[in-house]
């Protein structure tokens, strides 16, 4: 049941973090002419990033096999998103907005 849990829990983070991740790098938006493409590769590189934490995540989860170790472990890795995603929110915005 645990290992069922600590699957399909992390495998929901994993395709949230994948598609808020690729979307604003394969928008269908004109590109911004004065944008510099670097940002495709932080956006890119940082979603990546949190991706292998995320499987990091999964693997200890199921060694250690403590309940309160998993959702302090998920909570965190929620946590740590959304304060990433709120320090690069500008750059997902001008990807739609031009």
């Amino acid at each position: 049941m645990f290992k069922s849990v600590v699957f399909l829990v992390h495998g929901l983070i994993f395709i949230l973090v994948a598609l808020v991740g690729i979307a604003p790098i394969f928008s269908i938006a004109a590109p911004d002419p004065g944008r510099d493409p670097i940002y495709n590769w932080v956006w890119g590189s940082m979603i990546g990033f949190f991706i292998i934490l995320v499987w990091v995540s999964a693997f200890v989860q199921l060694r250690i096999k403590k309940v309160k170790v998993f959702l302090i472990s998920v909570i965190g890795l929620i946590a740590f998103f959304i304060l990433t995603y709120q320090f690069i929110y500008p750059l997902v915005l001008d990807l739609f907005l031009e």
